[in-house]
């Protein structure tokens, strides 16, 4: 699988991050079709060179575009993130992230797709961990249904990659900012704070102001991404050999 000249699918391109991954995607020569149920992203986000389909990853129809496209490389972005929705409704967030999953690793290895690009958590899959910077090997304790059905995410590929052969690398994204991003969320702050400012409104803090967290900028998060697209993985076992934390190391 060449670096240039793919067919790819990015799932949830329509939305802040997945937008701009696909711009690079194109950037790079590659065709790209973006799959996107619109319930977040828009319209306005989408590329002008890429094919949009509006589906929901969970539709069976979601099989025949695979068979009509076979595309080479999916990158997974769509998903639901909103771990309050994920306590008030557990089965939607599963159904979501773990179903549409399993629709789409299902319809990639009936067309030969060579890779799927995961996006996981550098947070939710940890819990609360006891060593910051967290690295990748680091007890996998969620405390959420969205931090378990991520790092379930994480476990379906393992299996698919040994039992059935589809090669996977899994991003466990910090908190990502940049163009684009709707103010929600732990990183939503950027774009809350800046649109505040823009108005000259007062910003709100909560807590001590002491509180951190890992921001990484929306491009470096595209990098990452372009990376995982292509680098020769080897033959490592386990999760943490096919997964890699995005993000700066720092606390802000």
């Amino acid at each position: 699988m060449t670096q240039s000249n793919r067919r790819v699918l990015v799932t949830g391109g329509a939305g802040f991050i997945a937008s701009h991954v696909a711009e690079a995607y194109l950037a790079a020569g590659d065709e790209v079709w973006i799959v996107d149920n619109l319930s977040s992203g828009r319209m306005s986000n989408v590329p002008a060179r890429a094919e949009f389909v509006e589906m929901d990853i969970r539709d069976p129809e979601l099989r025949n575009l695979f068979r009509e496209v076979r595309f080479d490389l999916v990158n997974h972005h769509a998903a639901q993130i909103d771990v309050r929705v994920s306590v008030s409704d557990p089965a939607k967030d599963c159904g979501i992230n773990l179903m549409g999953l399993l629709n789409i690793t299902e319809a990639a290895l009936e067309v030969g797709t060579q890779r799927v690009v995961y996006v996981s958590s550098g947070g939710v899959v940890y819990g609360e961990p006891e060593q910051i910077p967290t690295p990748e090997s680091a007890p996998k304790l969620p405390l959420s249904p969205y931090g378990v059905t991520k790092l379930g995410g994480e476990y379906y590929l393992n299996y698919y990659r040994q039992v059935r052969g589809l090669e996977y690398v899994a991003l466990r994204y910090s908190n990502v900012f940049g163009p684009r991003q709707d103010p929600h969320g732990e990183a939503g702050v950027v774009a809350i704070f800046c649109n505040r400012l823009l108005k000259g409104e007062a910003l709100t803090i909560f807590g001590d102001g002491e509180q951190t967290r890992d921001y990484v900028y929306v491009k470096d998060v595209v990098a990452a991404n372009m990376l995982a697209s292509s680098v020769d993985m080897g033959a490592g076992e386990g999760l943490d050999s096919r997964a890699f934390n995005v993000g700066t190391g720092v606390g802000t």
